[in-house]
């Protein structure tokens, strides 16, 4: 339906409007800018001067020392978020002295809605696929297998919540994605929101409550959600809750000119066309580099210390020799970790030479010496012989099967006479 002429709006709405226009458009202005190398970096370097410049003279907090990485709530996010507000509620304030007479926004409520939008089905898609293709959280590691359960962060237990389950992962993606696509057409955008909505509500709650460093940037995909839903709140209102006739949804034509919407569909198939190819494209990449299909080590598992020899001693197992070596789990390119008896742990470099059967190994935290260990191994045990620091050694393991642990092979059962919570 054309709604020929708008309806004045109210100076609540007019104020609210002003206000989420240039924070959504401050906070999206890297998705905009991005488009333009140039003023890309030209935003990125003003906000890296501006926001540490605020933190020390303005908030009068210690330097920022570390910026944006894979944290999204790192002290510069929360002081960055702080300029955007202050900086919209500045906006918001100038634009009603100046611009109090205007009736309404109904051109640029349209056109923040379209960057929204596509803002937020991309990156709807963006991490939909990731999970779909069980990258983003993917199955427990061989070192987390073997880890107290006490010992996992809040986020490392919901990863691995997450990640066990391939199915799992691929339903939270697919409705990150079907919510992502609806968002892209107007008349389906109510639908697309309440579904994001659904999901978001979600994401943004295990991000709060298991400690995931997200928590900024999904409360604002959140917020964006239900800004792009307000329009029909109303009308849902009335549906769902008020049990009233709901009126018809109305559209208004912002592209007058025949070529101007043949345009904007064009633009629209490439847009969409250019996110699956590249997601796709790129979840497929992913999956042999990060994924379940990126190749294994050599010697790949978990190995538990069997016998160790020292110098041509045979050590006892002690637990409360902290020394000794427990357990050595390699599943990693070039790097291994070694737990001892007392179940700390040190992250080992191991790149092992095939063709002569040695295994290069120096621990992290003493890079200047470099050791060569020769080794057997077969579908059960390995065997490391050579020299360690001063000492000759020995050592002998046996390698543990993945299925014998409870995670790893219970499986899926349609039929369960008695609950199996272990």
């Amino acid at each position: 339906m054309i709604v020929p002429i708008p309806r004045p709006w109210t100076a609540g709405q007019r104020i609210a409007f002003r206000f989420f226009f240039a924070f959504f458009v401050l906070y999206c202005s890297s998705f905009i800018l991005g488009m333009v190398p140039f003023l890309s970096e030209l935003e990125y370097s003003f906000w890296h001067a501006f926001v540490p410049w605020v933190t020390v003279h303005v908030l009068d907090m210690p330097p920022i020392t570390v910026f944006p990485n894979g944290s999204g709530d790192t002290t510069y996010n929360y002081v960055h978020l702080l300029c955007l507000l202050a900086l919209s509620l500045f906006i918001m304030l100038a634009w009603s002295v100046l611009d109090r007479k205007r009736d309404h926004y109904e051109g640029m409520h349209y056109w923040l809605r379209v960057m929204l939008r596509y803002y937020l089905a991309g990156t709807m898609i963006t991490y939909g696929f990731a999970k779909i293709f069980h990258i983003q959280m993917g199955y427990p590691s061989l070192s987390q297998l073997v880890q107290p359960f006490g010992d996992k962060s809040p986020m490392g237990l919901a990863w691995s919540y997450v990640g066990f389950s391939k199915g799992f992962s691929a339903f939270a993606g697919w409705s990150e994605v079907i919510g992502g696509v609806f968002l892209f057409f107007r008349r389906t955008t109510a639908l697309g929101a309440m579904i994001c909505i659904a999901v978001m509500m979600n994401v943004v709650a295990m991000n709060f409550f298991f400690d995931v460093p997200v928590k900024l940037f999904s409360s604002v995909l959140l917020l964006m959600c239900f800004f792009l839903l307000a329009p029909d709140a109303g009308r849902l209102l009335n549906v769902l809750l008020l049990n009233r006739t709901a009126e018809p949804g109305l559209f208004r034509n912002f592209l007058p000119r025949r070529w101007m919407r043949i345009t904007a569909v064009v633009i629209k198939i490439l847009f969409i066309g250019a996110t699956f190819y590249g997601e796709i494209s790129s979840g497929l990449k992913r999956r042999y580099q990060w994924g379940d299909l990126r190749p294994k080590p050599p010697l790949y598992g978990i190995y538990n210390a069997r016998l160790l020899v020292r110098n041509h001693d045979t050590l006892p197992m002690l637990l409360t020799d902290s020394s000794l070596c427990k357990q050595l789990i390699i599943q990693t390119p070039q790097r291994a970790t070694v737990k001892f008896m007392n179940d700390s742990q040190e992250y080992w470099a191991f790149m092992v030479d095939t063709i002569s059967r040695t295994a290069t190994v120096f621990p992290y935290t003493d890079t200047l010496n470099k050791y060569k260990l020769s080794y057997k191994a077969d579908s059960a045990s390995l065997v490391l012989e050579g020299k360690l620091f001063e000492d000759s050694v020995y050592f002998q393991f046996s390698k543990q099967d993945i299925r014998s642990f409870r995670l790893m092979n219970r499986g899926f059962r349609w039929v369960n006479e008695y609950p199996y919570n272990r």
